[in-house]
């Protein structure tokens, strides 16, 4: 059965697809080709469930958009999946002639999508984990009761020369409104090295570069600043060798609990519950405005409330566990 993922973009968000990836594969036992953007590219290439790989380049869509439209309808799929549920994938769905185009209920799509002519899931609670909502594509598909796994697959040549007990600190974030001060990581990244004697290695995107010098020179000797030097795939070996990560709502904090890391999650404006990790630790105060999921604030006071101390208590659950 050849099937077509159309999961485009949001790091986080073709992460947590891949165990739908991985059931249909198993169950199925099915071919499947994924339509992607750059960005989580490496992810799903190579990946042991993708069997193929589109490639469409949002920012040069002039150029990559004919191209795409040409390999969707050369493709014989047997069912194409709206995994993205917006207009852009609505419409790459159609545009692949897919025997069955499934996607989900009218209540869990977005920008009026529910209109476009497809099979829908049956209606499930829109605010549960969205590991859990693409899987309830498995089970409209027949899959009771699938599994969760990711199998990203890793080399164990952790890059950088790193020490070999180290904490990692994502310091970056998508929508700025899910950003945590830069001083508090200085201050986290201190008490690690006071309490625990190892270092906290940064990362985050370039956007994040000015931040994280900033932070090493706040921190002395205690961090190692990988910030904007890391591609995805050496960002996955990085992560996979710490003894825990900690990370505000974004990408790595999906890819950490995907590669079975200890995480501690500090969220502001988002509902964990939908976005949050999987398994871990969450820092959220308890706010009136929470969740408002803006992607700027004026006033961030969720994020701001959030001490170093908070997250060292986390640290310390986990570090003697």
């Amino acid at each position: 059965m050849d099937i077509l993922f159309v999961k485009l973009g949001a790091l986080g968000d073709v992460i947590n697809t891949l165990p739908l990836a991985l059931s249909l594969k198993k169950h199925l036992n099915a071919k499947i080709t994924w339509l992607v953007e750059p960005l989580s590219m490496p992810i799903v290439k190579g990946h042991p469930a993708v069997d193929e790989v589109i490639l469409f380049d949002k920012k040069n869509w002039k150029a990559s958009l004919p191209e795409v439209i040409k390999k969707l309808r050369q493709g014989r799929f047997d069912m194409a999946l709206d995994l993205q549920r917006i207009l852009k994938s609505g419409f790459l769905t159609l545009a692949s002639r897919a025997d069955r185009k499934i996607g989900f209920d009218k209540q869990r799509c977005k920008e009026s999508t529910w209109l476009f002519p497809f099979e829908r899931t049956a209606p499930s609670d829109p605010g549960k984990h969205m590991v859990y909502q693409y899987m309830d594509i498995a089970r409209h598909l027949g899959i009771d009761d699938p599994e969760i796994k990711w199998d990203i697959p890793l080399t164990g040549n952790i890059p950088f020369s790193l020490p070999e007990k180290y904490i990692v600190l994502n310091i970056g974030a998508t929508k700025k409104a899910n950003l945590w001060a830069g001083d508090n990581f200085s201050t986290l990244a201190s008490m690690i090295w006071e309490k625990f004697g190892v270092a906290s290695v940064l990362t985050g995107g370039k956007e994040d570069m000015d931040a994280a010098n900033t932070i090493e020179r706040c921190s002395s000797d205690s961090v190692i600043n990988l910030a904007g030097k890391t591609s995805i795939n050496e960002l996955k070996e990085v992560i996979a060798g710490a003894k825990a990560v900690v990370s505000c709502d974004t990408g790595p904090m999906h890819l950490a609990v995907a590669l079975g890391s200890l995480v501690v999650a500090l969220f502001g404006p988002s509902d964990p519950r939908r976005t949050g990790p999987l398994y871990g630790e969450v820092i959220q105060k308890k706010l009136d405005c929470i969740p408002c999921n803006r992607r700027l604030c004026e006033d961030p006071k969720c994020m701001r409330e959030i001490m170093p101390a908070d997250v060292m208590e986390k640290l310390e659950k986990i570090w003697s566990a």
